[in-house]
């Protein structure tokens, strides 16, 4: 089996190739600028926004393996911000990342998949793809907008033998600063800030978190391996969420996001 992943360099994608080649997959991680020091898989480079570098990453591997049977997009970006505080162009910047990237690279392993007769494709979505969160509506609304576009792209190549699966994991407990690239309020986020909360809250929650990326590796192994592949897989606290988000009125959605909101202020 030949797996594509991209934003292989570091966290979660980097942990997920490690195990699948571990299992004997042949894996190709991608990375802006890419390093040898991975010794695990090979590393291509590629910028998820630009097309022409996506056609080049895919080509490669094609011309390597002469297939992909997995493609699973673990680039992601992240920052904390009101409404207010947050620029257009942060969260269009969000948006190339998160949901233009996936998108372009789901475009360029479709042709292969056709042609091959199958795939499946692997979108990593979050919590943040069930709830709108205050203070992190550039991210939240990414994941909507990514989980659109994947439950969408499910019913139209289903018939054609491609799966495509969102994963939904809670924040990852990860062996690296509390803060920083990976969890950062937006350049006009004031000290008062309420933002500024949310990141502290995150940090906490993400330290304490129990689930870990090896937890989550382990079951995407589970989910392209087995013969029905799921459209959603929810975890940990994403489970009873989704349950309540599907089910309850939206004034119980309503109490849980002030109270929120009273938390961090």
């Amino acid at each position: 089996m030949v797996v594509l992943i991209t934003g292989a360099s570091g966290g979660f994608g980097s942990v997920l190739g490690k195990l699948l080649a571990s299992e004997g997959m042949t894996v190709y991680g991608t990375s802006r600028n890419p390093s040898d020091e991975n010794s695990e898989f090979p590393m291509l480079a590629m910028e998820v926004t630009d097309a022409e570098s996506v056609a080049r990453g895919v080509g490669e591997v094609v011309e390597r393996e002469g297939r992909i049977d997995v493609l699973v997009n673990c680039v992601n970006e992240m920052f904390i911000g009101s409404v207010e505080e947050q620029t257009v162009e942060e969260v269009r910047g969000l948006y190339d990342t998160n949901v233009f990237g996936a998108l372009q690279v789901c475009k360029a392993v479709l042709p292969v998949f056709r042609d091959q007769g199958g795939g499946t494709i692997v979108n990593m979505s979050s919590l943040g793809g069930l709830l709108a969160v205050p203070y992190m509506s550039a991210y939240t609304s990414a994941k909507f907008a990514l989980e659109a576009m994947s439950e969408a792209l499910y019913h139209e190549v289903k018939r054609d033998g491609i799966d495509v699966v969102i994963m939904q994991p809670v924040a990852m407990h990860m062996d690296r600063p509390a803060t920083g690239a990976h969890l950062r309020t937006v350049a006009n986020a004031n000290s008062e800030s309420a933002s500024h909360q949310m990141v502290k809250k995150m940090a906490k929650d993400t330290a304490a978190s129990k689930l870990t990326p090896e937890v989550v590796a382990r079951r995407v192994h589970q989910v392209i391996t087995s013969a029905k592949k799921p459209l959603r897989v929810p975890m940990d606290r994403a489970k009873p969420l989704s349950i309540v988000k599907r089910l309850a009125p939206q004034s119980v959605i309503n109490r849980l996001m002030a109270g929120l909101v009273r938390e961090l202020r």
